[in-house]
Parts: structure tokens; C-alpha cells; sequence
């Protein structure tokens, strides 16, 4: 009796559920009307409601595509917002504002690419109103400047040295440097983007020197880098971008070296200021996915810094938690291998983590931390080279970026850097003497153009 009253009560509930299930479930006319009156009455999380039932029961037409589109369009929620808008065109390409509203989505989520893509094939009217008819040959600008200084100058004024005078080598401890850039972007054809740009940095050092059981300490050193960055990128399909290029880096300084002249009976040694230079590069290739709330990243660099060998492979974390660019993470986790010229190696990793959010219609913040050792280290594809002559330990800093217009914004950047200087012995050895430690202060001004 017991199993009888039992089978009889899982019948009533199993057949209660697909009842109600039934009476939930809407009929396609139905889902149209429905979705079309909150549409109408601007109900977005209604029809946002509304249409993730319809698509669970496999109700999927082109209107619902469209109004689901614009409803997480007017949410700011632009990644869900071309997801559907994309399936909208699949199934009927004729009408030409979702293909508008499919741009827009992808460039308030950043997908610069892809919307020059999607532009590509607008009708001359629609170009016109959205003003891509033309595609300059420079499609942006960049200026910068930046200025890094030591705060601690007792470690300057009171240098002291515990090396023994019979081990030759070099030991840098920068004060101040002051750094130029400007970059150029050309959007070559939808699919092919080209950025490049020159930079100069102006380095004033103090450099203590050992050779020949003698010591030179110069408390103005001074050393000059030129520098260019060439960056090929190429969207592969959507969602799918391949890039790669090179980074050139020439330094050069002065110094004294002692010239034997005169007739070979009575030669004389006099002191003139030569100038070196050094010849460095680093070449990278990086692969990006593109997904509706993540973005996934790999890159592969290799160089000659320091006239060092690097292999640095980085593993890059985006997230978009709102669907927008109203909040973002950023993170990198980088493995470097470091090869010395004795045959020795240093095998590092270091994470870069970074949050962003919009604060206002036009301020947007940034904090950052970089966590590892930095040493001859590489950073967005390239751009960034920590190819200081001491050691990163610590670095923190954060961003303002005041996107006064669409087409222009200015940023300053603050960074507050941790580091180490030592003395490194010639030839390499790896062996380190008369570590010193201090702080300093970074602040930098870029100001972005975009036609």
C-alpha cells in the first residue's frame, strides 16, 4: 500500500511540473507580443527576462535577436549586445541599423577591429552618418612624456663601496631621467593595423667603476637611448587577432679613454671622450581571443637587452565583469628566462595585475601592481622595456584618463618603484656586491589623438 500511495505521489509531482512548465511556456505569437510591448514600453530587464526564457524553449526568430540586442545595448552591456545583434544579421542582413547598432557595440567594447570591419561593408549613406566613408592614412596619435627620480639621495651623497679593488666591474645607480615618445597608428585596411613610434630617453646616473685594481666614482654620468617600436596586427576572424613586431634600442655614452700619441721616441698619452654605442632589439609575436565577458592572451618575446639573452613567454587575463569597459581586470603572468654571457641563467616570473573602472561620463581610474622581480622585462606587446642598469622590487601606480571627447583623451600616471642597485662584475659572473636599496617616483603625461 505504502509503495502504491508513493508511485502515485511522484506521478502527481512529475506530471505538476510539466504542467506548470506548460503553462509557462509561451507560444512563438505570443513571445512577440510580449517581447514587443516591453520593447515599446523600454523594459529592458523585462525583455532581457522574457527573451532568455523564449531562447531556453527554443523560440529563436530575428525581432527577438534584435530586441534583445537593443535592450542590453540601452544596459550598456555591449559584449551580450553584438552577441545577439550578430545572430540578428545572420538571419537577415537587410536592415541596416543593427548593423549600425552592431558597430557601435563593438567599439564602447573596445573592439576597434571588428567594428572597422563591420563599417566596411555599410552602404555609402551609412558611412556618411557614421563617418567612415574615409579611412585616414594616420588614424592616431600619441604623445608622451615622462620623468622618473630618485627620492633617497643619502644613497648618492654617502656612496660607499665594500668590493675588493681586483674585481673589475660596473655599478649604475640612476638619479633622474626624463623620457619622449610619440606613436602613430595607421589602420591599413579593416582587417591590418600598424603602430609605430620613436622614443628618446635622457639618463643622469652615478656609475662607480673598478678596472686595473683602480676606482672611478661619476656622480653625472650620462647616457642617451634611441629607440623605435614597429607592431603589426592582423583580425584574423572575429574575436581572433594575430600581432607581432620589433622594438630597436640604441644607447650611447661617453667616455675617457687614454690615446697614446707622439713620434715613437717621445710619445705622450693624452685623455679624449669617445662615444659608445650599443645595439639591442626585441622581437615578439602574440595571439588574442576575444569572449563575450574574458579576453585570452599569449606572447612570446625574445631579445638581447643588456647584450643578455631573454625568453619571456606571457599568459594575459582580461575581464569585462559588466560586459563593458565600465570595469575591467587585467592580468599577466610572465615566465623569463634570463641567459648571462658566463653560461649561468635567471628564471623569473612575475604577475601584472591591473582594475579599471569608469568613475564618471569622461574619468576613467586605474591601479596597478607588478609583483617579481623586473629585470630586462617586457610589457604590452613590446611598447615597455625595464631596461634599467639596476633592479625593479617593487611597483605600484595608478591612472586618471580623462576622455574629454571621443576622438581625444589625456592621462597622467603615477608610479612609485622600489629598486636595487648592485655592483656587476666584468666579465659576468653573477656574483653580487654592495647591494643598495632605495625608492623612486614616476609620473607620466600621454596625451591620444584618434581620427
Amino acid at each position: 500500500m505504502d509503495r502504491i500511495i508513493i508511485s502515485i505521489s511522484i506521478i502527481l509531482v512529475l506530471f505538476g511540473s510539466n504542467f506548470v512548465n506548460a503553462q509557462e511556456q509561451k507560444s512563438l505569437p505570443e513571445t512577440d507580443r510580449l517581447t514587443y510591448v516591453l520593447f515599446q514600453q523600454k523594459n529592458w530587464d523585462g525583455l532581457i527576462s522574457e527573451g532568455r526564457k523564449a531562447l531556453k524553449s527554443g523560440i529563436d526568430y530575428y525581432y527577438l535577436r534584435v530586441r534583445l540586442g537593443l535592450a542590453h545595448y540601452e544596459k550598456q552591456n555591449f559584449h551580450l549586445a553584438a552577441r545577439h545583434f550578430e545572430k540578428a544579421l545572420k538571419m537577415n542582413d537587410s536592415e541596416a541599423y543593427v548593423s549600425e547598432y552592431l558597430y557601435y557595440s563593438y567599439l564602447m567594447a573596445g573592439r576597434q577591429a571588428e567594428a572597422s570591419l563591420v563599417a566596411a561593408e555599410f552602404s555609402l549613406e551609412l558611412k556618411r552618418k557614421t563617418k567612415t566613408e574615409k579611412r585616414n592614412f594616420i588614424s592616431g596619435l600619441d604623445l608622451a612624456y615622462n620623468y622618473t627620480g630618485i627620492t633617497e639621495t643619502g644613497v648618492l651623497d654617502n656612496f660607499t663601496t665594500n668590493i675588493p679593488l681586483d674585481k673589475d666591474g660596473t655599478q649604475f645607480i640612476p638619479k633622474q631621467h626624463h623620457y619622449f615618445f610619440l606613436g602613430i597608428q595607421h589602420q591599413i585596411d579593416p582587417r591590418w593595423s600598424f603602430y609605430h613610434g620613436y622614443s628618446n630617453l635622457q639618463v643622469n646616473q652615478l656609475r662607480y667603476t673598478q678596472a686595473s685594481n683602480e676606482s672611478q666614482l661619476e656622480n653625472d654620468f650620462q647616457s642617451e637611448l634611441h629607440q623605435y617600436y614597429g607592431h603589426m596586427s592582423f583580425l584574423v576572424t572575429k574575436g581572433l587577432t594575430l600581432s607581432g613586431g620589433l622594438h630597436y634600442v640604441n644607447s650611447n655614452y661617453q667616455t675617457l679613454t687614454e690615446v697614446l700619441t707622439g713620434s715613437p721616441g717621445r710619445p705622450s698619452i693624452r685623455t679624449v671622450a669617445t662615444t659608445v654605442n650599443n645595439n639591442n632589439w626585441v622581437g615578439f609575436v602574440s595571439v588574442y581571443k576575444r569572449f563575450e565577458y574574458i579576453s585570452l592572451g599569449a606572447s612570446y618575446y625574445r631579445g638581447n637587452i643588456s647584450d643578455f639573452i631573454q625568453n619571456q613567454t606571457d599568459f594575459k587575463l582580461i575581464t569585462y565583469p559588466l560586459g563593458n569597459l565600465h570595469l575591467y581586470t587585467i592580468t599577466t603572468a610572465s615566465y623569463q628566462n634570463q641567459d648571462y654571457i658566463d653560461g649561468s641563467n635567471n628564471n623569473r616570473l612575475v604577475i601584472d595585475q591591473q582594475l579599471g573602472l569608469k568613475a564618471t561620463e569622461w574619468l576613467w581610474l586605474e591601479a596597478y601592481g607588478t609583483f617579481g622581480e623586473i629585470e630586462n622585462y617586457f610589457m604590452k606587446d613590446g611598447l615597455v622595456i625595464f631596461n634599467r642598469m639596476d633592479l625593479v622590487k617593487q611597483r605600484f601606480g595608478g591612472r586618471l584618463i580623462f576622455q574629454a571627447t571621443p576622438k581625444w583623451s589625456f592621462t597622467v600616471d603615477y608610479t612609485y618603484l622600489k629598486n636595487q642597485s648592485q655592483f656587476i662584475q666584468t666579465p659576468f659572473t653573477g656574483e653580487t656586491f654592495n647591494q643598495k636599496n632605495y625608492q623612486l617616483h614616476s609620473l607620466t603625461a600621454i596625451t591620444s589623438w584618434r581620427f
